[in-house]
């Protein structure tokens, strides 16, 4: 498609030495050849400098303080040279033809802002857990019920990033929610229904440990930027205090998660209070199966580890 269609993909490396090889691979292998791939390690103290190496002349590699994925993709992103801007972390893939597909469906309709593909759960050994993860993007259910299906894979223009700015820096939880919020005024954010990825689930992939409630109230701040910005769509302002209250289910659900039983009772109440339908049965049997799902998903993967391990 020549340089005007060239992508910027950058790559945060920390502490995954285990699978980024692969995840390199998967770029590399893309038969979309104007790709300028960075790939910064963040201050890894494992096996990542040392991957990194087998890799020299074949793409743009960096070594640096650990600044936090969010500061390292601005970084990246801020020296691009690409018209299309797009990230993969260091424990997902691309499959083949991702790239290619992808711009392709920038390139055919100029009022889209961001594509993004199917994917599917993968393991450590990059075994299918789950196919098909994503769902199509809907701004409402992002902004109310904190919905977001986006994963790996996601292109968008830089001129849609340049208008809204990067990602925001003092987020730790939520910085891509809060980006596509804002994303989504620059255009149209498309879902591509092939499964194009693989987005890993290991035992460090997610934590659900030390999880402040002061820390998650980050999603009630960014409900406070986004309502008060100009330009909300109607029905969406419409539907506040129920952002709220879904905003606030998820403080409740990550002090279950952490054993604070006591407090995530409370903050159930609270969302309950700014959202009555959050009372019923459904509701409270969904944040069961949330509170212990994923977590228990971990454990499992942690126990397979160490079989193997204990096997070899």
């Amino acid at each position: 498609m020549g340089d005007a269609a060239i992508l910027t993909l950058v790559t945060p490396a920390y502490n995954q030495g285990n699978y980024l090889a692969e995840t390199i691979d998967s770029v590399l292998a893309q038969d979309y050849a104007a790709i300028d791939y960075q790939v910064i390690d963040d201050g890894s103290t494992d096996s990542t400098p040392q991957v990194l190496e087998r890799y020299a002349g074949r793409l743009q590699a960096e070594r640096q303080a650990n600044l936090g994925q969010v500061r390292t993709l601005n970084k990246g992103w801020a020296r691009a040279s690409g018209k299309y801007l797009g990230y993969l972390s260091s424990d997902d893939t691309l499959y083949p033809r991702a790239v290619s597909k992808l711009i392709a469906v920038l390139e055919a309709d100029p009022g889209i802002a961001c594509v993004f593909p199917d994917a599917d759960l993968i393991d450590e050994q990059s075994r299918v857990i789950k196919r098909g993860v994503c769902r199509p993007f809907d701004l409402a259910e992002l902004v109310v019920r904190q919905e977001c299906y986006i994963a790996p894979g996601a292109i968008f223009r830089r001129s849609a990033f340049e208008a809204v700015g990067g990602w925001k820096p003092e987020l730790r939880l939520a910085p891509d929610r809060e980006f596509w919020m804002r994303l989504a005024t620059q255009g149209r954010i498309h879902f591509h229904q092939e499964s194009l990825a693989g987005y890993r689930m290991h035992p460090k992939s997610i934590s659900y440990k030390d999880v402040s409630e002061e820390t998650s109230r980050e999603y009630i701040r960014v409900l406070d930027d986004y309502f008060s910005s100009p330009g909300v769509p109607a029905d969406i302002a419409a539907r506040k205090a129920e952002a709220y209250g879904y905003a606030t289910l998820i403080l409740a659900r990550n002090r279950f998660r952490a054993g604070d039983l006591r407090r995530g009772a409370q903050l159930y109440q609270e969302a309950c209070s700014l959202h009555p339908p959050l009372g019923a049965a459904g509701v409270k049997a969904r944040l069961l199966r949330n509170v212990i799902s994923k977590p228990v998903r971990i454990a499992i993967a942690g126990l397979r580890s160490a079989f193997r391990a204990a096997g070899s």
